[in-house]
């Protein structure tokens, strides 16, 4: 442990232990246990509590009667990076400058983590996503970090998604990695075993039992059954599809070179593979919410659950063939801003539905709140607590920089392709009904959501006054934050060889 972290954290152990001297002797009130869980990559409007017609989280909603439901909360970003480093660190994706340019969190941002842990806390993270590890920065302020692919885990985990696997499925790279490793001409990526849900359970329980329980918890479980590929297990496709269809479900290429092709408008896929596409979406979602169940239940049964605040969130959507899209890049689209938000906490949050308009970041006020404790010295931060959000409220969501490796991809197969349509910044105001999205290259848009959820009638070009109007507020809302100075160079352009490799193991698009 050398440098500024290193030295940041010896005065972090510092801190903690004289707070927890502290403690002992003034025997304050306990804090409340801390339970964060993110579903990767999952879309509020395809959850039966967001009313959903297909029934993929009978569980969820059972488990959310009982807490306070955020109907209308967005996401900072529409993927990984920029999103996970907002609900750590409270800031908005251009002022902490984690995206697809600079792929990891910067140290001189102060994680709840890291203040958590300073005020007594024992820490864990359990993270299916290779960007929310050490790789991204994000296993500060944790005592233990684990993920599937820990020595302890990876060979279990690469047994459970192979499992899931036929043999003849076409709908990724990932059988053929596995087919690969088994001939012994490769080996599995990260990206390959992630969806190995069920080990977060073991694995948290194990880390509760070992650590000192005269101490509260904040455990961080991110799952990725809901990110591509999709390989839900049959029997969840099967409760999602006629049976034709689940056959039919194995077929359909999104491997990546098509789902790119697709979204950049050079190839097709009819209504028929979209709507498979939706269902095995639907059938991830139905796994996920099991394991969501059997999580809460063994929790409950060990007396872990016992004063804790459970929160449940997304970190992004998923195109599912909305704006002919796939995946989540690209975009500030609704299928991308909007997830759900489930705070289970009767202490401080009555149970019921709440329509305030929120974003998934409030989170980290929130739970400072509720144990306590402060947030960072000088923190000038656009969050609001979830115990009183307020109404009405202007929302920014943002995209800083486009992702190189999809646009690489398609280059070398597509020589004559122009990507610049694509290589652009972008920025979602949201002001009432209204949401405004800018981009760098001058082509904005706007949309009425009440009238058109659906984001399918622009607006920008007849309603000129209104647009000037959010125009105005989003110049505004931008000039009061406070932008991160970029630390290194942005990611170089990838050679064909880098992208050969990559695309072999899962890593692209992540």
């Amino acid at each position: 442990m050398t440098g500024a972290r290193g030295a940041r954290r010896v005065r972090t152990a510092l801190v903690a232990a004289g707070l927890l001297l502290g403690l002992a002797a003034c025997d304050e009130p306990r804090r409340p246990n801390i339970l964060w869980v993110v579903w990767d990559t999952a879309r509020a409007d395809h959850l039966g509590l967001y009313g959903y017609a297909r029934d993929t989280t009978p569980e969820l909603d059972r488990w959310a009667a009982g807490a306070r439901v955020f109907e209308n909360c967005l996401s900072t970003a529409g993927y990984t990076l920029p999103s996970h480093a907002s609900l750590f660190t409270g800031l908005l994706p251009s002022e902490h400058c984690a995206d697809n340019d600079h792929t990891r969190l910067d140290d001189r941002y102060t994680t709840i983590a890291e203040l958590l842990r300073s005020a007594g806390y024992r820490n864990y993270l359990y993270s299916a996503n290779p960007h929310v590890s050490s790789a991204g920065n994000f296993d500060q302020g944790f005592d233990l970090a684990e993920h599937p692919w820990s020595p302890r885990f990876s060979q279990r985990a690469a047994l459970i998604v192979r499992g899931k696997l036929l043999e003849r499925d076409s709908t990724s790279e990932l059988a053929r990695a596995f087919e690969r490793a088994e001939r012994n001409e490769g080996r599995l990526s990260a990206w390959n075993i992630k969806a190995a849900g069920e080990l977060a359970q073991q694995a948290l329980l194990d880390w509760l039992d070992a650590s000192d329980r005269r101490r509260p918890f904040f455990a961080f479980v991110n799952y990725m059954e809901a990110h591509r590929p999709l390989v839900p297990p049959r029997r969840y496709r099967e409760r999602m599809m006629a049976a034709a269809d689940v056959e039919r479900s194995y077929e359909v290429d999104r491997s990546w070179l098509p789902t790119w092709e697709y979204t950049f408008g050079l190839r097709e896929f009819d209504d028929r593979q979209i709507e498979l596409t939706r269902a095995t979406y639907d059938a991830a979602l139905a796994e996920l919410d099991d394991l969501f169940a059997r999580l809460i239940q063994a929790l409950q049964a060990r007396g872990h659950l016992d004063d804790t605040i459970v929160v449940l969130t997304s970190d992004h959507g998923e195109h599912l063939g909305e704006q002919h899209m796939l995946d989540h890049q690209y975009s500030l689209y609704q299928p991308l801003l909007r997830v759900p938000l489930i705070v289970h906490y009767p202490a401080r949050f009555p149970a019921g539905r709440d329509s305030r308009p929120v974003m998934h970041f409030d989170i980290f006020p929130t739970l400072l709140e509720l144990a306590g404790v402060a947030p960072p010295v000088g923190l000038r931060s656009r969050a609001e607590s979830l115990l009183e959000p307020p109404r009405p409220r202007t929302r920014l969501a943002e995209d800083p920089a486009s992702s190189k490796v999809a646009v690489a991809m398609v280059r070398q197969s597509h020589p004559g392709w122009d990507p610049s349509a694509w290589q652009r910044r972008l920025r979602a105001l949201f002001e009432g009904q209204h949401k405004l999205i800018w981009g760098s290259d001058g082509r904005h848009e706007l949309y009425d959501l009440a009238a058109d959820p659906s984001e399918s009638s622009d607006l920008f070009g007849g309603h000129r006054e209104l647009a000037a109007r959010l125009q105005q507020v989003l110049d505004s809302y931008v000039e009061s934050l406070q932008p991160c100075e970029r630390a290194g160079t942005p990611a170089p352009e990838l050679t064909p060889q880098e992208i050969e490799r990559l695309q072999a193991l899962g890593y692209l698009g992540g």
